[in-house]
């Protein structure tokens, strides 16, 4: 992934987060030696990408994202699946990620990959709810890779 694609992540990164990331943002991850984006691009345009971050024996997926035209097409399982061998080649063995308790889709694909819920952060995600700001609880998981 280059610094030309960094308006487009936070553009799709905006269209399913509310606040979106911003392009430096992005950026800043980039320069970090520890994060890395996997991503699907066609020609100049990406379709999806996961930030995820390496320590050690752990990743972890920071946030993973499919552009609104390309969703129910697979691509969020052919991110995840990148994001997984990627972490395995920096020698990790276990993923985490967290997902809002509403993202039932999101849910669905983590665990039809593997995936296991091991706790809830009550109220993490912010969301506008019936016009209101209101909590949505966050779903923890985790994946042994090895």
């Amino acid at each position: 992934m280059t610094r030309k694609y960094l308006a487009q992540l936070a553009q799709i990164h905006a269209s399913a987060f509310s606040p979106g990331w911003s392009a430096a943002t992005f950026a800043a991850h980039m320069d970090l030696a520890s994060d890395d984006i996997v991503d699907i691009v066609a020609g100049e345009e990406v379709r999806g990408f996961a930030l995820m971050r390496t320590a050690a024996d752990q990743s972890e997926i920071l946030t993973i994202v499919v552009a609104p035209l390309y969703k129910r097409q697979g691509l969020g399982r052919i991110i995840l699946g990148r994001a997984e061998a990627r972490a395995c080649e920096r020698g990790a063995d276990i993923m985490f990620l967290d997902v809002a308790a509403d993202n039932l889709a999101a849910i669905a694909l983590y665990n039809n990959a593997g995936y296991h819920q091991y706790g809830t952060r009550p109220g993490y995600y912010r969301r506008e709810i019936d016009g209101r700001l209101g909590r949505v609880d966050g779903y923890l998981f985790k994946k042994h890779l090895a």
